[in-house]
């Protein structure tokens, strides 16, 4: 019995942390566009589909948001309701296109823009990437 007992109390750390190690890290990113927005259509038909060929997308959930029209915000309405959490963090939005990032859970990185995705969006998702492989190898 002792000896199942040390066993298990070995053994509990490992599992807890296997367990844990695929929660920590969880990517998602959020794109916010509205119909009307000519910067969304043309990030949409210039960069959208290489992106999400991209080795980067494939290691993020991606997420499209859609507003009704430039000329109201994107609000809670438009947010299904698992990802109501992310306008909890960030509120309505008026400027589209807009790439949000979220590491476990939080809202870390939110930029507006075509220019907002190369210059400072994909920078950081590709430093979540790597910060998350260097924590699935320890």
């Amino acid at each position: 019995m002792m000896a199942r007992l040390a066993a298990l109390l070995v053994a509990l750390p490992l599992f807890v942390a296997a367990g844990t190690a695929g929660a920590q890290g969880k990517l998602e990113m959020f794109y916010l566009a509205a119909p009307d927005c000519p910067y969304c259509q043309h990030w949409e038909s210039q960069t959208r589909d290489s992106f999400l060929a991209s080795p980067e997308s494939k290691a993020v959930k991606y997420v499209e948001i859609r507003g009704e029209t430039l000329r109201r915000p994107i609000d809670r309405q438009h947010y299904p309701a698992e990802y109501l959490w992310v306008f909890e963090q960030v509120g309505p939005s008026r400027g589209v296109p807009r790439f949000l990032l979220a590491v476990d859970g939080k809202v870390v990185i939110s930029a507006y823009g075509t220019g907002g995705f190369t210059d400072k969006f994909l920078p950081a998702l590709r430093e979540a990437i790597a910060k998350r492989q260097s924590m699935e190898k320890t």
